[in-house]
């Protein structure tokens, strides 16, 4: 199989198409930025820069990368509303730059000599559907990578925001477009992958037919030289890493917190909540913010256990960082298939702030049992290095192109 991936922005820090290169079947990988040259002086400027520095992975060829940095640098700065707008004008930029990558994306692949017996299209949700209809017409077999479980997280989540009013900034519905563009991109697609048994569960809700659906879940790549704990001693901290908001379950975690005076609780990642909700926080509770990649590392290795109490997470990558640093992860079961409950972590009901903080305390008062889980967890991250991921996507389609022909053979027959 040769491989095509187009994705909008810098997931999984390029973990799809890195898995593909190394397997040695990319064919081309196209992004809408991408850091070529200067990236130790682009480091130096202020926090947008820096992040730009990050729009690049050693292991993808020059030669194999098609970006548009220049015209996306000028959308980007026309049409970007500002992470602090409404959630309507933030979902239809989305929107708007899904279809501007979708276009260029299939532009250029209009341009190019197409195999349909070896070439494959994977790609990302909202900046797929131009690509996809191309590909449609050419007849190359495309996988469509739905990154959240759809509209039926969101309705979960507007339950959630009814039950803990005032704790958001912003609450407006995501816009009809945005639903209907993730529609059609599904319709196109041969196969719509998720990454865990969660998505694919809320995915089947919206009628996606389960005969389409594949999850492959996350790969992580562990960097550094990285060694288990060998000891748990101190004033317990926790961590959080991600998105500071409701769908994430921090109103459970600051919960848990009051019930946990000498735990230190150390929150890190874009706030979406209200200021007044920070404010009101324990004062074992530390908020810092949006944190740059580079900076991620020394947060997991001050700290003793990994906490992910989400509501609905389509994998949510942090929990395999945080076990490649050697962090037990407390989560639930709305999300990615990592943790072993008892082994390598502990899986705690969702929306449940009391089984939460019994969780934590578990493991404060066990420090033996922390060290041997945050040993396992080390171990286990191992399970979903790349380019394991690759491997099964391609997998995948095997089994799927065999099931689809055996079908049309019967229906031939009958």
């Amino acid at each position: 199989m040769r491989w095509i991936v187009a994705q909008l922005g810098a997931r999984q820090h390029y973990a799809v198409p890195v898995a593909f290169e190394r397997l040695g079947h990319l064919r081309l990988f196209y992004t809408e930025a991408w850091c070529r040259w200067g990236r130790e002086l682009v480091r130096l400027g202020p926090s947008d820069f820096r992040a730009f520095a990050n729009r690049f992975h050693p292991e993808l060829p020059g030669s194999a990368v098609k970006s548009f940095t220049p015209s996306y640098g000028a959308f980007h700065l026309a049409h970007f509303p500002g992470h602090s707008s409404t959630r309507a004008r933030l979902y239809r930029f989305f929107v708007n730059a899904g279809a501007w990558f979708g276009t260029r994306v299939a532009e250029h692949l209009s341009r190019q000599t197409l195999n349909p017996s070896e070439d494959h299209f994977f790609a990302f949700n909202t900046g797929a559907l131009e690509a996809l209809s191309l590909m449609r017409k050419l007849g190359v077999f495309t996988v469509l990578d739905q990154i959240d479980p759809g509209r039926e997280e969101e309705r979960l989540i507007a339950l959630e925001r009814e039950k803990w009013p005032g704790w958001e900034n912003f609450v407006d519905p995501v816009p009809e477009e945005y639903w209907n563009r993730i529609r059609e991109e599904w319709g196109l697609a041969d196969i719509v992958m998720v990454n865990s048994e969660w998505s694919k569960k809320l995915l089947i809700c919206q009628r996606i037919p389960e005969s389409k659906l594949i999850v492959v879940p996350l790969a992580y790549q562990r960097l550094g030289d990285v060694r288990p704990r060998e000891a748990a001693n101190g004033q317990l901290t926790v961590l959080w890493l991600g998105g500071v908001n409701l769908r994430k379950g921090i109103q459970y975690l600051i919960e848990a917190a009051k019930s946990l005076p000498k735990v230190r609780f150390v929150v890190a990642g874009p706030i979406g909540i209200r200021e007044e909700r920070v404010r009101s926080a324990p004062e074992n509770v530390v908020f810092g913010g949006r944190v740059q990649r580079n900076s991620i590392g020394s947060l997991y290795q001050q700290a003793h256990v990994f906490v992910l109490p989400t509501l609905s997470d389509g994998f949510a990558i942090t929990q395999l960082e945080a076990m490649a640093h050697g962090l037990p992860v407390i989560t639930t079961s709305n999300c990615g298939e990592v943790v072993t409950d008892g082994v390598d972590g502990l899986i705690v009901p969702a929306a449940n702030s009391e089984a939460l903080a019994a969780a934590i305390a578990r493991l404060d008062a066990n420090r033996k049992e922390l060290v041997a889980m945050s040993k396992r967890a080390f171990d286990r991250a191992d399970q979903f290095e790349l380019p394991k991921n690759a491997q099964q996507i391609e997998d995948a389609i095997r089994v799927f192109k065999t099931e689809r022909d055996k079908r049309l053979q019967g229906s031939e027959k009958a």
